[in-house]
Order: structure tokens, then C-alpha cells, then sequence
């Protein structure tokens, strides 16, 4: 209350409390019933079994909206969960809308609004700006605005969203991306409901020019645990949030300094053409440092031209270096026309789309000089400048005033600079992107026959490449040698070596149960290869059910990957990428993404792979065939979201990519299908429209 009465608010507040007359100077009344005008906001702060009476009486008051800071519900258990369920269905009953409950409420800066008990409550001098930002942990997330604002980051609104209950973070997020005020969102979250409508809400705040920056936590298990416990969010697996993230523009914060940073990167609106950056400063180790950042961070350093190089060189002494990161050394500062044409120059190259000056602890008439030459190329390139930045405040008071009103971000790292870049390169990207596509799903019909076994479970090898080759997809040639028959003569497309494995629906994992056996150089070889693995699998597992063997053909110019489909309880189905063996079991070499999505997003994914340079060609190996996987990869996602409703998992491994212009085969898949309910397959863009 002595937030609401003191703080600056102009609109009219309503304490309730039967035991008062009068709180914090305000008339007190006995019940939402009794209060004599009207009221947009209930800020609930009673016993958890109490609210559902109160939200009720909102209803009946025409009280549309309620802030439930109160606790006791699905965080704790069964009882919480039915608590929770009967507050929502009070709420809904009278058509009132809920923030929480289990949180610690809003500010509305811009209204000097506080309607927290949080400690935000206790500044109320915040700094007014164009921030917005939802978190589900009210403390930490007020904690986030806290140091952002001593950075000199203003914000507008701030919400605890607590259990969501009813409003959620991407309804918050939508209203941030259609109110005028708010130009930067920022987002805690421990886990969400409906991922895809995040990646919707997301898309568009790209395509609407404001950056959205979310730190996601709960990531490792007994995070998922506490956060579960907390406020009781649904948390997806990190990986696929991360994949989400990507693929819908959505910039992945880690730290608290992250956020501060790239909101005061990304806020003067200034944006790079590329992800092409060069350097200039007065330290090599500095600029040497925020190279090797930038580069850990897959972005390029910027490859001046030669002329640019030669300009330099004449304008920096001869024990400098004119190229990037580009050493202008400290003597410069004694010639400060010198400085000024250096970055002028620097500018200058059609190669550069930012620059980060890095001149460490320049401070007085000197650092006053130097940024008023850097804010005049600015305006002059309209080209995104940075700096690093360490000097004191006290002494360079004019220098700090100047960059602020110029709004030129500065940083006391090589390291914090280089990251800031980074973010500034990939929202450009983002926004790049969101030019060709306006939707984070590829929402185009693909036509492939969708007829699917009736029994559920899992496939045998047979089986499933049966399924993947109605599809469309390419798989090898096989033949299967029933269990106590002799192997049939084999086709015109049979070359010798060949692969023998077991089949068996019982037995997904081949390899394990000793069920492959490569190489076999005859027919005589194929009849004991085909005893050998039944041997073996009936060893490993008795009581499977063994068709027989399979016979497959070997292919032998091709690098093999590992493709599949996982259905995500956040996000739906996802495609997963892969380099073959153990690149992807061991080193954890893979890629997500959330179907369906287009080829664009497809060779994003290949990017990804720390292996994707094995594609492009290596020890007189020819570049494999990228577009077609690629393609595979878009289709697939197309037949996973079309399939949603059985199919459970699908593994394809090895994916064979061959050489370019030959295309992709699976030579080995697993299939997993849930029962079916008889329901046909509808289209894509019928269950998009659904999904909206």
C-alpha cells in the first residue's frame, strides 16, 4: 500500500480489509462488494484457500484483471493443484484475467505503478526507459532490473509471472511487442507451456525491430527439479529451447552482465549489415582478446581491403599494424587527427559492417577528443561503433556525458565487447531473416503418402525403411533371409561387400546385441553371416521375436550422419541432426530444430555441427551432397508435424550423404508409432490453422 499511496501513482486505490477503517492514509473497505468506484486491477494478497472467494467477488464487481501474490498451489503438491484449478475456474466463471498466482506482482514505471511486495518496492527512483520484461521468479527476476538499472538501463514494465496459471510469459510478450512504449524485451523464464506459441510471439517481436533477450533456467536435471518444485513450470529440454531460440529469434542470455550489455548494444537501433567486424585500438592484447572472442562466437573478423590496409599505414606509426584487428598503438593519441582518419578509413571499407574502439583507460580532453571523433562517423557511416572502454568516471566525466547522449555503447572488456557485437551481428540476422519468412514454421503443404501400419510400438529395420521409402526418402536395397530359409538370390542391385543384421522388431539397438556383421564378400558368406547374428541376438535377447536377417547393400563413398524425429513435451516434434558414430553419442555433435521448418532453416542446422566441415570435403574426399540433405531434413520436419498424432520417434542412423549431385540414403531406421485411433492424416496447413 505505501507503494501504491507514495510513489508517484495518480490513479485511485481501494484497500480492503474488514479489521481497518484506514490504511496507509487511504479509506479502507470491508469487501470488494462495498468499494464505491471503479477499479481495473485486484492485487490478491490473502491466504491461498481465500482467494478463489475473492477473485469470485472481482467477477461480480466487473474487477477484470487480478494479481494473486498468495502461494499454497500446484507448487506444493496435489491439494495446490486443485486449489489452483478451482481459482482459475473463478476466474474464468467471471471473466476475470490472472498474473500468477505464487508471484510478486508489476511495475508500470511509466505510471509509477508499484503493485509488488517485492524488492523493487524499495527503489522507487527506478529509471524510466524502454524495457519490458516477464520473469517467473519474481525475486531473481527483480534482481535482473536491479543491476541492469544501475548499468543505465530504464525500464517500463516488469512483471512476476509466477505459476501462470492464466496469463503466461508469451501472452505478457505479446502485449510488450504491440505496446508503443516498449522497444527491447527481456525474459526469465524456468520453463513454458506452449513453445510453439512462444516461437510465434517471438517471430514477431523480430519483425516488429525489437530484440528479445530471455535467459532460461532449470537446464540441467536438478535445475529441472527445483524449477519444477518452484513454480511448477513445464520444462522442455534444454536442447530443444535452445533450438527454439534460434530458429524463432530469440537471443539466449547466461548472466546478468549478458543482459546489461546487449540491452545497451541493441537500444540505439543501429544494426550491421553482416556479421563482418573490425577492430581498432591502441593494445594489440586487447584487440587481440576481443578477436578471439568474436571468433569463439562463429562470427568473422572483417578482411579489410587493400587499400584500406595501405590508407592505414600512412596514418599509424610504422611499428603498428594496419591490419585487422588494426594496432594503432598509444602514440596515435599524440596526433588525435591521426585517430580520426584511422577510423574514418576503417569505416570506410565496404567489408565492415561494425567496429569495436578499443582504447582501455584514455580519459580527460583526450577521451572527450577521441569520442566526438568516434560519434561523427558514426552519424557520418551509420554504421554500428562500440567501445572498450576502462577509464574512471571522475576523470573523464565529459567523455562518459558525450557517448551517453550519442548513445555509443562502451565496455570495460575486450571479452564483454566482443559478445556485445555478437549480439548486434545476430539480431541483424534475425531481422534479416524474419525479411524472407514471417513465421518460425514452414506453414506450406507437402504432399507424401502418409499410410502407416496399423500396430503401434516400435518397427522392425524392414518395416520402417518400408515406411520412410513411401515417403519419398531414399533407403538401400535389402532383402530379408527368413529365419531357417536359405537367402534368396539377389538382384542386379546388389554389389558385393554386403551388410548382414538382424531383424527384429524387439531388437532396436543391432549393434549392441552383436547383430551387424559388414563386409560380406559372397553368397556363401551371406547364409553364415544370417546364422551368426540370429545366434547373436537370440543370446542377447530370448525372448525376441527374429524374423530372420536382413541383407543390405554397403555404401562406401558416403559420410554418414544420424538423422531423426523426437516429440518434445514443450515444443512438439523436433528434428534432430547429427555426425554418425560417435560425434553424436560422445561428443554430443547434434542439432535440433522444431517442425516443419524450410530449407533455410535446414542448412542452419548443418551449420551448426561442429562436424558440418566433413561435408565440404577433406583427404581428397569429394563435398558431399548438402542439398539434398538439406532437403531430406525440410521434408522430414514437414512429415513429422503431419504425422504428430502417432508418430512417437523415428531414428535414422547411419544417413548416408553422398558425394554432391547423389543424393542422401538411410541405411538403417527405427520407427516407433503409438497406437492409432483411426483418425486420418490431415493437412499441414489445416493443423497449422488449429495450432493458431
Amino acid at each position: 500500500m505505501k507503494f501504491l499511496a507514495t510513489y508517484g501513482y495518480k490513479g485511485r486505490v481501494y484497500p480492503i480489509n474488514p479489521k481497518h477503517a484506514v490504511i496507509a492514509g487511504l479509506k479502507c473497505y470491508p469487501s470488494v462488494a462495498s468499494i464505491d468506484g471503479p477499479c481495473d486491477v485486484a492485487i490478491v494478497a490473502v491466504n491461498g484457500a481465500a482467494t478463489v472467494n475473492v477473485v469470485r467477488e472481482c467477477g461480480k464487481k466487473g474487477i477484470r484483471f487480478a494479481v494473486v501474490y498468495s502461494s499454497g498451489f500446484r507448487e506444493t503438491g496435489d491439494a495446490g493443484r486443485a486449489l489452483e484449478a478451482d481459482l482459475l475456474a473463478a476466474a474464468r466463471e467471471g471473466g476475470v484475467r490472472i498474473i500468477g498466482p505464487n508471484c510478486q506482482g508489476y511495475l508500470n514505471l511509466s505510471e509509477r505503478l508499484y503493485a509488488t511486495f517485492g524488492v523493487l518496492g524499495l527503489e522507487p527512483d527506478l529509471k524510466v526507459g524502454p524495457v519490458s520484461t516477464v520473469a517467473q521468479s519474481g525475486g531473481f527476476g527483480f534482481g535482473i532490473v536491479t543491476q541492469c538499472e544501475s548499468a543505465g538501463v530504464g525500464f517500463r514494465n516488469l512483471v512476476s509471472s509466477g505459476n501462470e496459471s492464466d496469463v503466461t510469459t508469451p501472452d505478457l510478450l505479446e502485449a510488450y511487442v504491440e505496446d508503443e512504449g516498449t522497444k527491447l524485451l527481456v525474459g526469465f523464464v524456468e520453463g513454458v507451456r506452449d513453445g510453439r506459441r512462444l516461437m510465434r510471439v517471438a517471430n514477431r517481436s523480430v519483425r516488429a525491430g525489437k530484440p528479445l533477450l530471455m535467459w532460461k533456467a532449470g537446464n540441467s536435471e536438478i535445475g529441472k527439479r527445483a524449477s519444477l518444485s518452484h513454480t511448477a513450470a513445464l520444462t522442455g529440454s534444454y536442447d530443444a529451447y535452445r533450438a527454439a531460440f534460434r530458429q524463432a529469434g530469440i537471443i539466449e542470455m547466461r548472466d546478468i552482465d549478458e543482459i546489461s550489455d546487449a540491452v545497451r548494444a541493441l537500444l540505439p537501433g543501429r544494426l550491421p549489415r553482416g556479421n563482418r567486424v573490425a577492430a581498432l585500438g591502441s593494445s594489440a592484447g586487447s584487440c587481440i582478446l576481443f578477436a578471439d572472442r568474436y571468433a569463439e562466437l562463429g562470427l568473422e573478423m572483417a578482411e579489410l581491403a587493400p587499400e584500406t590496409e595501405a590508407a592505414l599505414a600512412k596514418v599509424i606509426p610504422s611499428y603498428g599494424s594496419p591490419r585487422n584487428p588494426v594496432d594503432v598503438t598509444a602514440d596515435v593519441f599524440n596526433d588525435l587527427g591521426a585517430f580520426t582518419e584511422a577510423v574514418d578509413i576503417v569505416l570506410s571499407d565496404p567489408a565492415v559492417d561494425q567496429l569495436a574502439v578499443i582504447y582501455a583507460g584514455l580519459s580527460g580532453e583526450i577521451a572527450l577528443t577521441c569520442n566526438r571523433a568516434v560519434a561523427d562517423a558514426v552519424k557520418k557511416h551509420g554504421k554500428p561503433v562500440m567501445l572498450g572502454w576502462t577509464a574512471r568516471r571522475h576523470r573523464a566525466e565529459a567523455a562518459y556525458k558525450l557517448v551517453d547522449e550519442e548513445q555509443i555503447p562502451y565496455f570495460t572488456s575486450p571479452v564483454r565487447l566482443a559478445n556485445a557485437a555478437a549480439v548486434l551481428a545476430r539480431f541483424a540476422q534475425y531481422r534479416q531473416r524474419a525479411t524472407r519468412r514471417t513465421s518460425p514454421f514452414d506453414e506450406r503443404d507437402v504432399n507424401f503418402d502418409a499410410t502407416l501400419p496399423t500396430k503401434s510400438g516400435a518397427l522392425s529395420e524392414a518395416e520402417s525403411k518400408a515406411v520412410l521409402a513411401r515417403w519419398g526418402v531414399p533407403v538401400t536395397r535389402d532383402s530379408l533371409v527368413p529365419v531357417g530359409q536359405d537367402a534368396p538370390k539377389l538382384g542386379a542391385g546388389f554389389r558385393f561387400p554386403l551388410v548382414v543384421k538382424v531383424a527384429s522388431s524387439d531388437i532396436p539397438h543391432k549393434t549392441e546385441a552383436g547383430g551387424v556383421i559388414l563386409g560380406v564378400r559372397n553368397a556363401e558368406e551371406i547364409a553364415k553371416a544370417a546364422e551368426e547374428v540370429v545366434r547373436r541376438a537370440r543370446a542377447y535377447a530370448p525372448k525376441a521375436q527374429i524374423e530372420g536377417a536382413l541383407v543390405c547393400e554397403m555404401i562406401d563413398d558416403a559420410v554418414e550422419m544420424l538423422a531423426g524425429v523426437v516429440r518434445d513435451p514443450v515444443f512438439g516434434p523436433m528434428v534432430t541432426l547429427g555426425m554418425g558414430g560417435i560425434q553424436a553419442e560422445v561428443l554430443r555433435d547434434l542439432a535440433y530444430r522444431v517442425a516443419p521448418f524450410d530449407e533455410e532453416t535446414a542448412r542452419e542446422m548443418i551449420g551448426e555441427l561442429r562436424g558440418a566441415a566433413l561435408l565440404r570435403g577433406f583427404r581428397k574426399r569429394p563435398p558431399a551432397d548438402v542439398d539434398a540433405l538439406a532437403q531430406f531434413l525440410a521434408r522430414l520436419s514437414h512429415i513429422a508435424w503431419a504425422l504428430r498424432g502417432r508418430l512417437v520417434e523415428l531414428d535414422i542412423n547411419p544417413l548416408m550423404v553422398r558425394p554432391r549431385g547423389k543424393g542422401v540414403v538411410a541405411a538403417d531406421a527405427l520407427v516407433v508409432l503409438r497406437e492409432s485411433d483411426g483418425s486420418k492424416v490431415v493437412s499441414e496447413t489445416a493443423l497449422m490453422e488449429e495450432e493458431k
